[in-house]
């Protein structure tokens, strides 16, 4: 969380040395923690993979993992820490929290095999537990648990998560695609989000921030028609959702994986310079706008790396998602990013929109 207003905070800054020294923490553990990952997945499969398999399916429990690791790292962080918030020492609870998470991540990846839910669960079990964390957290402000202790907030949301992920992936709509997550850390990295629903009390505040994410990645699916990286006549995971797919070679794939891994990291790290000397909204969309930008050129750039840089697509996709931890884990369990407050041009509180009409 940032810190109350000071009469000297800093407009626009420019933090280059600080943005440069948290990026290179963020991508230097994704290189190597998926690196550790990838050599585990292979030697110890989470899935049922033998022989051939494993080199075809690897990435997927890679993926699995990790996403379930980083969701539950960031449950710890809007249940106040609990059970951990009694360690004073920020770097010896990030360090608890991100070795409990990464062991239950790989407990809720082993889950849905052990379970016999299979593959097929994989994606629409992660897409809508983000979705919930998403609207009853991040983007709701815990507005259904306030004021209740940590402890209490985190049975339950844990109850309240479980339930709906439940009633969701065993009706007809079976689960809410993750196509927008890109789009909510751009926008919250940003405060872009914040600003457009400036006002707004709970949860109201949340419905209006997850539809205008719904229709910008609506509206993102319908120009990747266009660019031939989306299938609108695939087959659905459900009769519900009526969108189409991404095409065989996973291109849009990579495109989504990658920007979950640049979105939140890049914003935050360098407190959204030089897009902070524009004020909103347009500052906020021409961050938003450039960091998409830069997902579709670092995708091409990976895309043409594959047989030199990664040695097959499968690993290309360990790489591109792995980002997403990290990006994540850094500024929310360890402060990255958060140091120093900053203002937009024409922001009157740091880190607040609300007082702006």
């Amino acid at each position: 969380m940032l810190q109350a207003v000071k009469s000297d905070v800093d407009v626009a800054p420019l933090r280059l040395r600080t943005a440069l020294h948290g990026l290179v923490w963020i991508y230097g553990l994704t290189i190597l923690s998926c690196a550790v990952v990838n050599l585990i997945v292979k030697l110890y499969p989470i899935g049922p993979w033998t022989g051939s398999s494993i080199n075809k399916f690897f990435w997927l429990d890679n993926v699995t993992w990790q996403i379930f690791a980083a969701w539950w790292a960031c449950f710890f962080v809007v249940c106040s820490f609990w059970p951990f918030d009694r360690i004073t020492d920020p770097i010896v609870r990030g360090i608890v929290v991100v070795a409990a998470s990464w062991a239950l991540g790989w407990l809720s990846a082993k889950a849905i095999f052990a379970t016999s839910l299979g593959a097929s669960w994989i994606f629409p079990l992660v897409g809508t537990t983000w979705f919930f964390l998403a609207f009853f957290c991040f983007n709701g402000g815990n507005w259904i648990v306030e004021g209740l202790t940590p402890a209490r907030q985190f049975f339950l949301l844990l109850i309240l998560m479980a339930g709906f992920t439940y009633v969701i992936t065993h009706s007809t709509m079976r689960w809410i695609p993750a196509w927008w997550f890109p789009f909510n850390l751009v926008g919250a990295a940003t405060g872009t989000l914040a600003y457009l629903t400036r006002g707004m009390k709970q949860p109201g505040k949340a419905v209006a921030q997850m539809s205008l994410l719904f229709l910008v990645a609506g509206g993102c699916i319908w120009i990747s028609e266009a660019l031939g990286i989306w299938d609108p006549k695939a087959a659905q995971i459900s009769s519900f959702w009526l969108m189409g797919e991404i095409t065989p070679d996973n291109s849009w794939l990579v495109f989504f994986m990658i920007a979950t891994s640049v979105n939140y990291a890049f914003p935050i790290m360098l407190n959204n310079w030089p897009f902070t000397k524009i004020r909103m909204p347009w500052g906020g969309i021409a961050a938003c706008c450039f960091y998409l930008a830069l997902d579709v050129v670092l995708t091409k750039l990976a895309l043409a790396g594959v047989g030199s840089v990664f040695s097959s697509k499968e690993s290309l996709l360990t790489y591109s998602y792995m980002g997403v931890n990290w990006s994540l884990v850094m500024p929310l369990v360890f402060g990255f990013g958060f140091g120093k407050e900053y203002l937009w041009r024409g922001q009157r509180s740091a880190g607040n929109w609300d007082d702006i009409p």
